[in-house]
């Protein structure tokens, strides 16, 4: 654990850590704080509960995801290659982070909350990363358009972080690009 980071960042990497290796049903803050070099004290000056603790990490780490998979979107000028490109980021981080990978083979039910609430610590803050980035690109939509929009696009990427199907991250980004821009029925219906 590097001691120079901020004490919040060192807790936060330390309960990355160890409910990389726990699992959040065995996480406990005496392990965390051991971890981060610091007393359960002064974990808990920063956290008021181990449920606070975990639902910060996690948005932390979310957020984290988020900002790189923006950053890949705005690679590119033309809308569906951004949208491809932070599809396939997406998936291609969330099927290597550590956290993530443990409690979607050992507790999803511990997981499933975090994720999936609407106003938990993933889907709000992914949602609010894609309804800039449509703002941005579509200023003229209406904002309750664009914020439809960005609720259904972090749902569906939520969805399958949560649950990553066996075709390449590229592969699937294609295929949720095409459904996304074009439709899903059209792509369907024979030409």
């Amino acid at each position: 654990m590097r001691s120079g980071l901020p004490v919040r960042e060192r807790i936060l990497d330390a309960a990355v850590e160890m409910a990389s290796t726990h699992g959040i049903a065995r996480l406990s803050v005496g392990d965390v704080a051991r971890r981060a070099g610091l007393s359960r004290q002064t974990v808990y000056k920063h956290f008021s509960s181990k449920q606070v603790l975990v639902a910060e990490t996690v948005r932390r780490e979310a957020t984290d995801i988020i900002r790189q998979v923006v950053d890949a979107s705005e690679e590119f000028s033309d809308n569906v290659r951004g949208l491809s490109a932070g599809i396939a980021t997406a998936l291609r981080l969330t099927r290597v982070h550590p956290l993530l990978d443990r409690l979607i083979r050992t507790e999803p039910e511990s997981l499933l909350p975090l994720l999936t609430s609407a106003d938990g610590p993933v889907i709000s803050v992914a949602r609010a990363a894609v309804a800039g980035v449509i703002e941005a690109r579509f200023p003229d939509q209406a904002s309750d358009r664009r914020w439809q929009a960005a609720d259904v696009i972090a749902r569906l990427l939520v969805s399958y972080a949560a649950g990553p199907p066996d075709e390449p991250p590229e592969v699937l980004a294609a295929t949720l690009t095409e459904f996304l821009t074009q439709g899903m029925l059209p792509s369907l219906l024979p030409t």
